[in-house]
C-alpha cells in the first residue's frame, strides 16, 4: 500500500491510482494545492501494485539514451507565432493524427486550470499548444492510454518528464506504438496559488483568452497574455506576480526539488524545449519568434522527427549546449529560500498582500540587466571559438 510520508517523494503523476485494481487511491489535494495519492484503507488488498510502479520506488530506464540533438523552427509562423517557443509539437502531433492517432497533452477547462485530455483531429491541436505554468490534472488519461495502446492505436502522449515517467512505469510493457514527449521544466507551480492569482488581479470580467509566453513583446522577453471582455493584460513574464513568484521557486512542487526524472533519467522518446543559448547556438535562425531545441533519446523519436523535417527548419545541435544554457535539462528545481516563509503567511495575509510581500519585480536592476547584456554580446563574439 502506498503511503505518502514525505512529500518530497511524490510527484503526484497519478500512476498508483490508475493501476489500483480495486479503485482505492483517490488524489486528494493538500493544503498547497497539489494532488497526493490517499488509499482507502478498507477497500485495499494489499497486492502492492502501486508501490512497484511508483517512480520514486523504483525506477528502469527501457532503453540507451541518444541524445540526438537538433534546433528547428516551424514553417507554419501562424503556428509558430502562438507556439511557446518553435512550434515543435504541432508539427509532431500532427504527423500522429495524419496516421490516426491520438494524440494527449495539457488543455485548460473552462476555469483556465490544466487538465489533461486526448485530441484525434488536427483541428483541436490550438487546444494543447502552448505552456500552462501549473500541474495539470491527468485523471484517467493512463487508463485511456494503455487502451488505446492495446487496441493498436498509436498514441502520442506530452507531460512533464515525471508524468512520462509515470505512464511508462504504470504500462510496464515497452508499446511500441506509443511516443512520448517530455520538455525541460523548473518545477510545476501549484495550481491553487494560480488560482489565487487570477482571483485576485482578474476576477472583475470574463477571461476569453490566456497565454503564458505570449510573443507580443517578442519570444526573447516572453509575455504573460490574459484577454478579458473590456480589456487585455499583456506583461514581460518577469514583470508579473505570478512569473516571479515562479522564478523565486516559491509554490512549486516539492518533489521538482528531488525530481527523480533528471540526471539523465528521462524516459520520453523526445525532449523539446525553448533554445535558450539561441546568439551562440544557432543566431542565423534567430528572428525574436521561437525556437526549439529537441533531443531524440530512442530511435523511434529520431524517427519521428525525421519524419517532421520537411516541415521546420532545422539544424544538428549538441547536448553539451543544452546542457549549458538550459540548468533544468539535468538539475532539479531548488527550494526558494522564502518559501517557507510564503508559505506561513499564505493563510494569514490578504492575497494581494502576499503577492505583493514575496512576488514583487525586482525594480531598477540596472547591474543585472547589464551583466546579461555584457554576456551576450561576449557570446556572440566568442561563439565560433568553441
Amino acid at each position: 500500500m502506498i503511503e505518502i510520508l514525505d512529500n518530497m517523494n511524490c510527484c503526484g503523476c497519478s500512476a498508483c491510482y490508475s493501476i489500483c485494481p480495486q479503485d482505492a487511491i483517490d488524489m486528494l489535494c493538500d493544503e498547497q494545492g497539489f494532488l497526493y495519492p490517499k488509499v482507502r484503507e478498507k477497500n485495499c488488498v494489499q497486492c502492492g501494485l502501486c508501490n512497484k510502479i511508483c517512480p520514486y520506488e523504483n525506477y528502469n530506464r527501457p532503453y540507451e539514451d541518444l541524445e540526438k540533438t537538433f534546433v528547428g523552427i516551424n514553417l507554419n509562423e501562424t503556428i509558430r507565432s502562438k507556439s511557446s517557443s518553435g512550434g515543435l509539437f504541432a508539427v509532431l502531433a500532427g504527423r500522429i493524427l495524419d496516421r490516426n492517432g491520438v494524440v494527449f497533452g495539457a488543455a485548460y477547462d473552462s476555469e483556465w486550470m490544466a487538465f489533461h485530455k486526448p485530441i484525434e483531429r488536427k483541428s483541436d491541436i490550438p487546444d494543447l499548444i502552448g505552456s500552462k505554468y501549473m500541474q495539470s490534472r491527468m485523471g484517467d488519461c493512463f487508463k485511456q492510454v494503455k487502451s488505446l495502446l492495446q487496441m493498436g492505436k498509436e498514441v502520442l502522449f506530452v507531460g512533464t518528464t515525471c508524468q512520462i515517467n509515470g505512464l511508462k512505469n504504470y504500462l510496464i510493457n515497452d508499446y511500441t506504438n506509443l511516443l512520448t514527449v517530455d520538455f525541460i521544466c523548473l518545477g510545476v507551480p501549484s495550481p491553487m496559488i494560480w488560482r489565487d492569482y487570477l482571483d485576485t488581479f482578474f476576477q472583475k470580467e470574463t477571461i476569453k483568452y490566456i497565454n503564458f509566453k505570449d510573443k507580443s513583446l517578442g519570444w526573447h522577453t516572453f509575455s504573460l497574455r490574459i484577454d478579458e471582455n473590456n480589456r487585455t493584460f499583456c506583461k514581460n513574464g518577469k514583470e508579473t506576480y505570478y512569473f516571479n513568484g515562479y522564478f523565486r521557486h516559491l509554490y512549486t512542487r516539492p518533489s521538482c526539488a528531488n525530481c527523480v526524472a533528471k540526471k539523465g533519467n528521462r524516459m520520453s522518446d523526445i525532449t523539446i524545449s525553448d533554445c535558450w543559448g539561441y546568439d551562440v547556438i544557432a543566431p542565423e535562425m534567430d528572428d525574436n519568434k521561437g525556437m526549439s531545441s529537441i533531443v531524440c533519446h530512442s530511435e523511434k523519436g529520431l524517427r519521428l522527427f525525421e519524419e517532421c523535417k520537411e516541415s521546420l527548419k532545422w539544424k544538428e545541435g549538441s547536448i553539451e549546449d543544452i546542457i549549458q544554457y538550459n540548468s533544468g535539462y539535468r538539475e532539479s528545481a531548488p527550494d526558494g529560500e522564502n518559501k517557507n516563509a510564503f508559505w506561513n503567511d499564505y493563510k494569514k495575509l490578504d492575497k494581494k498582500k502576499l503577492f505583493i510581500k514575496y512576488c514583487s519585480p525586482i525594480k531598477n536592476d540596472i547591474v543585472s540587466r547589464a551583466t546579461r547584456k555584457i554576456g551576450k554580446i561576449i557570446r556572440m563574439v566568442c561563439g565560433g571559438k568553441r
